[in-house]
């Protein structure tokens, strides 16, 4: 099974003098296009073997392909080269502005449907350097699809999320949860309580979040001091 990916060699030499998006590649943008990887990866993971989602560079078309997860989809491997709909795209989007998102649906010559979503991916130039896409299997059973949605450990209680509306709110938050926990452990003395949280937060990366300390100073009604000797002791060991 192939979806329509095949284009000549003709295709994929293009002059680029009279290519409108056509560059030479730096480091940088070589980083970029690497940095990108990852989350082809997490795409494919969170909407399973019926999703493919493709990473292009754009240095070379005839060899684009730098990066792909359940190829099997449209029988692409890397160095695939680059789609006639993602050239029409790239050549569109030079020529105008607009978004950068793309939105198709195509047919195998099999007769299966398949939604793609193209996202073209800039340098700190906005220049064109490569382009993310996403296609999904829309003929699958429905049941099959959302099979890779399912929750693994369904019979345990999902944990309770925090989506905070501010980095405050995001250390506060902690800081009272952690309070929480602390303060339900029977077998820990008051005397010691304040010390735990501040080590607790410290293994949650609560720390890591500039102004913190003083926060969480006034939350506990300790001083900064305090904070940062306990902080230090668990960070080489100490007490």
């Amino acid at each position: 099974m192939t979806l329509d990916v095949e284009i000549s060699a003709t295709d994929t030499v293009i002059n680029d003098d009279d290519c409108l998006w056509r560059r030479t590649f730096s480091d940088d943008d070589r980083k970029i296009i690497r940095s990108m990887e990852t989350i082809v990866n997490g795409i494919a993971s969170v909407f399973g073997s019926f999703c493919e989602v493709v990473l292009h560079s754009l240095e070379n078309p005839a060899r684009s392909v730098v990066k792909i997860a359940n190829g099997i989809t449209t029988g692409r491997d890397v160095d695939s080269p680059i789609t006639a709909d993602a050239l029409k795209q790239l050549h569109e989007i030079a020529l105008q502005e607009g978004s950068d998102i793309r939105h198709t649906c195509k047919r195998t010559p099999d007769g299966q449907l398949f939604k793609s979503t193209s996202m073209v991916i800039r340098n700190a130039q906005q220049k064109p350097i490569g382009m993310l896409c996403i296609n999904i299997n829309m003929s699958v059973p429905v049941s099959d699809f959302m099979q890779a949605f399912a929750v693994p450990g369904a019979d345990q209680a999902p944990a309770v999320g925090h989506f905070p509306a501010s980095v405050d709110d995001l250390v506060e938050s902690t800081v009272d949860r952690t309070i929480a926990e602390i303060n339900s452990n029977q077998q820990l003395s008051n005397k010691v309580k304040n010390k735990h949280t501040i080590m607790s937060l410290y293994e949650k990366g609560i720390f890591d979040i500039k102004e913190s300390v003083p926060l969480v100073a006034r939350k506990l009604g300790v001083s900064r001091h305090t904070v940062y000797l306990y902080i230090r002791q668990r960070k080489f060991g100490e007490g």
